[in-house]
Parts: C-alpha cells; sequence; structure tokens
C-alpha cells in the first residue's frame, strides 16, 4: 500500500462502519490495513481495532483447533460484537446512533488528535466507553 485511497469499496458504503487493522502490541496501524479517504473523498475508514495476530477458533476439519491471522478480516468482528453488546445494553439504538458513538467515544493514537485520520479513522474502538454511552442513551429524563 503505496497511495492514498486503498480502502475497497465495500468499505466505502455511506451506512457501514469501515474499520481499520489495529497492532495492540504496538497501538499503531498495522502497514498491511487499507487507507482512506474513498475516492471521491469521503472519510473512511472510521474507527480502528485490534486486528492483528487475532487467535481464533479454527473451525474446520483437521487437529488444530485455533489459527493466528492477521487484518480487517479479524478487526471488523471485533466492531461487530462491540454493537452487538451496546445493542444487548440498549435494543433500541439505531444504526446512526450505534456508528456516532463508536465514532465519538474512540481514543486517538499516539501522536495524534480527536480529528480523523486517513489510516486509523477516528481512533482506537474503546468498548467500555460504547457501552456505557449506549447505556446512558437509554436513560429517561421526566422533563415535566
Amino acid at each position: 500500500f503505496v497511495d492514498r485511497s486503498t480502502i475497497s469499496s465495500l468499505a466505502c458504503a455511506a451506512r457501514i462502519v469501515s474499520v481499520a487493522n489495529l497492532d495492540g502490541r504496538r497501538r499503531a496501524i498495522n502497514q498491511s490495513s487499507s487507507q482512506g479517504p474513498t475516492r471521491d473523498g469521503r472519510e473512511k475508514p472510521d474507527i480502528a481495532a485490534p486486528g492483528t495476530d487475532i487467535v481464533a477458533a479454527k473451525g474446520f476439519a483437521g487437529t488444530d483447533r485455533w489459527l493466528s491471522m492477521t487484518g480487517t478480516s479479524m478487526a471488523s468482528p471485533y466492531v461487530a460484537g462491540v454493537a452487538g453488546l451496546m445493542l444487548a445494553v440498549n435494543p433500541t439504538l439505531t444504526s446512526a446512533q450505534i456508528g456516532g458513538i463508536l465514532r465519538r467515544t474512540a481514543r486517538p493514537l499516539a501522536g495524534s488528535d480527536f480529528r480523523w485520520r486517513d489510516d486509523a479513522g477516528v481512533g482506537a474502538i474503546d468498548p467500555e466507553r460504547c457501552l456505557d454511552e449506549a447505556v446512558a442513551m437509554r436513560a429517561e429524563r421526566d422533563i415535566t
């Protein structure tokens, strides 16, 4: 990946959350992760999540039960899991609210601020803050 706008067309859709591959040990984006912006100038990826050297159940025939993989294919399910947990604590959330919470609660990577970056989106996902905000949005307040 030597230039910008290497993010795939599937990750460019307006109403999806596009995820960058975060190397958790280095607290940096893995060099294999695609970069934005989209070819028409929109800000993708949206957020970064752990996707480097992830150990998962293999699920295939054979004696090996585990495998280690790197890529956005490992980072994206992490974000989907957080979104699922957010819906578990607040089933009324819309997809727009989930996307907004994911971006609003992200932590900047070292040497960055809260602005969008072409390789990391708005920063690293913060699952605890996502869940806290999902619960807070469920709270009702009587204003009468």
